[in-house]
């Protein structure tokens, strides 16, 4: 198995954030630790399984990776029970509260080492505060697959999310973007790519991301 983690850390900016409700976008923190880009490649599980991994922000705004996890598939309810991989990007605030998350479901059908027929589809997750604020989707955009046959099929799925709430009326200093892709291979094997971009991150935000 092979997986691979690239990081890129920018420069901390030193805000200031107050306390707030526990569905607020930011952290009780009074580190910023700046822009972040988080990427992983994950293999399709063994059947049954499904490929997890976690990645935080720690203390002094260093990224923690934990171990790469095979565990039991969550029941099929919890997925489209039609498609054949599945995939999530869950970016966490401290208190553990999904602030946004790219999911895609794909399908294929192979015959002789070639994909023969394909298809995925996407949804979103963005936490909202009562009053009416919190995360907004902004844009989201699907791309891939093969017009014929052919040995691998390829898709892109794409969310953009920004915040405005009580940690900034303004609507500017927030934004995660998320980046999935899936290859199916005509040989029955499928890898998945997941990437999250953080135009700010706070100590104790936590990533998580699957292939199943």
């Amino acid at each position: 198995m092979r997986l691979k983690i690239t990081i890129l850390l920018l420069a901390a900016t030193g805000l200031i954030v107050a306390a707030g409700p526990a569905n607020a976008a930011a952290q009780p923190s009074a580190e910023d630790c700046g822009a972040v880009r988080l990427t992983s490649d994950l293999p399709a599980p063994p059947a049954g399984k499904i490929a997890r991994r976690a990645v935080s922000i720690g203390a002094n705004c260093r990224i923690v990776r934990g171990p790469v996890e095979f565990v039991t598939a969550p029941a099929v309810n919890a997925f489209d029970a039609t498609a054949t991989y599945h995939t999530s990007s869950e970016m966490y605030d401290c208190c553990r509260i999904l602030m946004t998350a790219l999911y895609t479901d794909s399908t294929v059908s192979t015959s002789g080492g070639m994909v023969t027929d394909s298809s995925t589809t996407m949804s979103t997750h963005h936490n909202r505060e009562p009053w009416n604020a919190g995360w907004s989707v902004t844009a989201t955009s699907t791309s891939g697959g093969c017009r014929a046959e052919c040995a691998a099929a390829t898709y892109a799925g794409h969310a953009e999310f920004s915040y405005r709430g009580i940690f900034d009326p303004t609507g500017t200093y927030y934004a995660n973007v998320h980046d999935t892709s899936v290859v199916l291979n005509g040989d029955g094997s499928a890898t998945c790519t997941e990437a999250v971009q953080l135009r700010h991150s706070f100590i104790g935000w936590n990533w998580q991301h699957t292939c199943a």
